[in-house]
């Protein structure tokens, strides 16, 4: 393969310098997701084929643990009288002290193909959240997690979030043991140096833990697109893969910028990423991955609280 009573709880990270992803990895993962070569990694072409080939690959080199042969987990889209295989690749790290507590981290690694002859590479959208969860995940297979992650790595975001969708039909994991989603979907550039974060109106128990993961960043963190008053387009809750999670009553954090010019144009390559920018917004996420573990029992019992209101 490629070389390729919350407050009182929040613990300290005091390993900032041991957490640094691989930046060469990170860029080169980026840069072959966005590839010609894989024509826009539409579900069920040879290009998303690929690219789920090397996830399952890149999974298995770091030692993630499978639920099924080679990580795979193939679902149907229907698309009126047609319909097309995608194909999810999830894997998992059991954690050390309550594995029988999950956190799911995702990103969508499907774009939306080849229209008029033109490659849509998506490297913003969303090769960029992809090549960021291999480095989270090769960070956890390190430093094994107190809780467990499930690391999925959807398909077919762009048709309706049915990769997101497919595993809530057939979770693997029973889905009332799942205390958090996490998800990153266009994280590799914005000129305000700006990266938000949605989920913690919904789920204000969230932010401090979230704030104390974020606090070492070099990147301007906002919290937003979550609220009652963001109507249409300025409403993330349900703009990518969490709001699957959200509408079965599981806590999230969105990680993305605000749209470019590039959104879902045959330009979102990657000469256009800003690698500087894009390096900080993985290292932030991991930071705040690190303290959501520490601190995932007590997301936990609030969700259970939650649903029993």
């Amino acid at each position: 393969m490629k070389k390729t009573i919350l407050c009182l709880l929040l613990l300290p990270i005091s390993i900032f310098a041991q957490t640094l992803p691989d930046s060469t990895q990170l860029l080169q993962d980026l840069r072959w997701f966005s590839s010609d070569i894989l024509g826009g990694r539409r579900p069920g072409s040879p290009g998303g084929r690929a690219a789920a080939q090397y996830l399952s690959a890149f999974f298995a080199f770091q030692g993630l643990k499978s639920f099924k042969d080679q990580y795979f987990h193939p679902f149907t889209v229907n698309r009126g009288n047609a319909s097309l295989s995608g194909k999810n690749v999830l894997g998992y790290i059991e954690g050390t002290e309550q594995p029988q507590i999950w956190m799911v981290i995702s990103a969508h690694y499907d774009h939306v193909g080849t229209m008029n002859n033109q490659v849509y590479n998506g490297a913003d959208d969303n090769a960029s959240g992809t090549a960021g969860l291999l480095q989270i995940a090769a960070y956890f297979s390190k430093n094994k997690p107190r809780h467990s992650i499930l690391f999925a790595a959807w398909d077919a975001e762009e048709m309706g979030l049915q990769g997101a969708r497919a595993f809530m039909q057939e979770p693997v994991v029973p889905t009332d043991q799942i205390a958090l989603n996490l998800n990153m979907d266009m994280i590799s550039r914005n000129a305000q140096n700006e990266m938000y974060i949605t989920g913690t109106h919904p789920y204000p128990f969230l932010k401090p833990i979230a704030e104390e993961g974020a606090r070492q960043s070099h990147i301007q963190i906002r919290y937003g697109h979550d609220r009652p008053e963001d109507h249409g387009a300025q409403n993330w809750i349900s703009a990518s893969d969490h709001g699957v999670f959200h509408q079965a009553g599981i806590p999230f954090l969105y990680f993305g910028v605000e749209d470019h010019p590039d959104y879902h144009r045959p330009t979102d390559d990657f000469e256009r990423i800003m690698p500087s920018f894009y390096f900080q917004a993985v290292r932030t996420i991991l930071q705040v991955a690190i303290s959501m573990d520490q601190n995932l029992d007590t997301v936990m019992i609030h969700r259970k609280e939650a649903v029993a209101k």
